[in-house]
């Protein structure tokens, strides 16, 4: 648990917040917003752990590098949209709030308090890593305000891209599962068996599947995802697991099962016959593949038009991929 812990808490706090008073070199000014040369060698460095996961050495080297390019303009993306959610009056604090108690609650702490006593054993100040959620939330909001309200996928164009990209959603058959594991390592076996006896009492009684997830289940790397465990194929699944879902329709959930290291319940999220299935069958499939498809260039012109009515100054030696001219900063451009 301690790993995975140390995990989500350094994802969710990078980039710390920019205003840190702090005497330090500042690289780029987004309007009333700087961005400082050490706040962008904390994202190289986040960014060298993360590649460092698929690739050592000389390529790993080479892919920092070309990764690099875009760190400053996904910097400057965040601070324009953070700053676009004021303009909006975006209020995110309820959300802030409940997404600090899921955190929580994926952990097994019992109160926020844990919680922050955990953050700050990382090296990590609470209120920086309140303030990253309360951005990242910030700027999903704007996304969908601004940019997916934009994207209207037809069904006529989501059953066009179906007939000509079939073998792209040929599958082998198999299940998608999310689970709720109730732990014998984690709890004394009575307990555990208590406990996941009441999980499957709330779940019948009409609860909430996430809620049920994040108060019951003791795997945090899926207690985030709804407890999402992913598509098994058919033959994967041990006997007896598989007989438990055998007749489950798509969001129904099983008994408890029980297992070696304690009980699950699955919940089936969908099922997949092997081959090419009916348009009918992976339509939510296809619709999410062209929103993907339009939302990244729909986004990234909304984040250069952002640009083109702010102030946005680089310090010589730096550049904003982002820009609709990267080569030229602020004060080229005004013949400064």
């Amino acid at each position: 648990m301690v790993a995975g812990m140390t995990a989500i808490i350094a994802a969710m706090a990078a980039p710390a917040r920019a205003a840190r008073k702090v005497v330090e070199r500042i690289i780029a000014r987004v309007n009333s917003e700087i961005i400082t040369q050490r706040q962008y060698e904390r994202e190289r460095d986040k960014l060298r752990q993360d590649l460092s996961r698929q690739f050592a050495g000389a390529e790993l080297d080479a892919k920092v590098k070309e990764f690099s390019k875009d760190l400053l303009r996904d910097l400057i993306d965040q601070a324009l949209m953070v700053q676009k959610a004021k303009d909006l009056d975006v209020n995110v604090e309820t959300d802030v709030v409940k997404r600090l108690d899921e955190i929580r609650q994926s952990f097994n702490l019992g109160s926020l308090e844990d919680l922050q006593k955990e953050v700050e054993k990382q090296g990590i100040l609470w209120e920086d890593f309140k303030e990253n959620i309360r951005r990242n939330l910030l700027m999903r909001e704007v996304i969908g305000r601004e940019v997916g309200r934009t994207i209207i996928i037809s069904r006529e164009d989501a059953r066009k891209y179906f007939g000509e990209h079939k073998q792209e959603f040929a599958s082998p058959g198999g299940v998608s599962l999310a689970q709720i594991l109730i732990s014998n390592e984690k709890h004394k076996p009575e307990e555990a068996e208590k406990r996941a006896k009441d999980a499957l009492a709330e779940l019948k009684a009409g609860q909430k599947w996430s809620d049920v997830v994040s108060r019951y289940s003791d795997d945090p790397a899926t207690a985030n995802d709804g407890g999402s465990i992913g598509f098994m194929k058919d033959g994967t699944l041990a006997p007896a697991v598989s007989a438990s879902i055998a007749k489950l329709d798509t969001n129904e959930f099983s008994d408890l099962i029980p297992i070696q290291t304690g009980f699950i319940i699955l919940r089936v999220l969908d099922r997949r016959h092997p081959g090419i299935p009916p348009f009918e069958e992976v339509e939510q499939r296809v619709q999410e593949v062209l929103y993907n498809r339009q939302m990244q260039p729909a986004l990234r012109k909304y984040l250069v038009d952002l640009r083109r009515d702010s102030y946005v100054y680089l310090a010589p030696g730096y550049v904003d991929s982002g820009a609709e001219r990267p080569s030229e900063t602020v004060l080229a451009k005004k013949g400064q």
